[in-house]
């Protein structure tokens, strides 16, 4: 098991883990919860009715949620389908996401109080899930410029060789220059960078650059997380959000 904090002050906690056993689904809506996400509400001092997952496809819808969603996905099934972010103003709700290589990002505006999570594949970082969970956040009373971001840990640009047809759809995203900066090629092959296309939509969004964190843990390289493109199958890491 390993698990970071990525924020933890008298406003926020936030981290990122594998759990013990790395299971965080269950296999119907009537099952109970798994043993890693009482483990977590636990740790975290926040009933499991307090808790909420959605269910991801890869894509960049995101949902404003509240205690009226408490437990979804966790220990009773839930609306949000097809949901890859998370937005709440609400405090003591834990927002929660799953992964195995994707991105992780973390929002926060300590001033207006709101904060958001978001599950970025590399479909979601080319696409509007940034830009979605940001609007999401200004419907609660947030701004960009009271907003930091967190990157967390995922595959890093060294582990994550991809193929011509993930370039093409990041150039109908991305200018010349920026591409040059969010692949390189290596030996014949071709490697992405989730964070920095994460940066560069952040930057568009009007976020400031000190005002982004990055990890630099891959979870392909460190084998205590759970990796897709190390081979890992029904196991995945999970982030976690909570305003105090």
């Amino acid at each position: 098991m390993k698990e970071i904090i990525i924020i933890n002050d008298r406003h926020f906690w936030g981290g990122f883990t594998s759990g013990r056993e790395g299971v965080w689904t269950r296999n119907t809506p009537s099952d109970p919860p798994t043993a890693d996400y009482i483990a977590l509400g636990i740790k975290l001092g926040v009933p499991l009715s307090r808790m909420i997952r959605p269910y991801q496809a890869g894509g960049c819808k995101v949902a404003v949620v509240g205690s009226e969603h408490g437990g979804a996905g966790i220990i009773r099934d839930n609306d949000l389908k097809k949901v890859d972010g998370l937005v709440t103003a609400e405090k003591g709700i834990v927002l929660s996401i799953i992964a195995a290589d994707c991105v992780p990002v973390y929002l926060a505006d300590e001033e207006a109080g709101v904060i958001g999570l978001l599950h970025c594949g590399w479909r979601s970082a080319a696409g509007d899930i940034l830009c979605n969970g940001i609007r999401c956040m200004e419907e609660l009373g947030a701004s960009t410029a009271g907003i930091k971001m967190f990157i967390g840990p995922h595959i890093c640009a060294g582990c994550y060789e991809v193929g011509e047809d993930v370039r093409s759809v990041y150039s109908e995203a991305f200018t010349a220059e920026e591409l040059s900066s969010i692949f390189y090629e290596r030996e014949g092959r071709l490697y992405l960078d989730l964070a920095q296309a994460l940066r560069i939509k952040a930057s568009e969004e009007g976020i400031m650059a000190a005002d982004i964190m990055a990890s630099d843990e891959c979870t392909c390289h460190d084998k205590s997380y759970y990796s897709y493109r190390r081979g890992d199958r029904g196991r995945q890491d999970l982030a976690f959000l909570m305003m105090r």
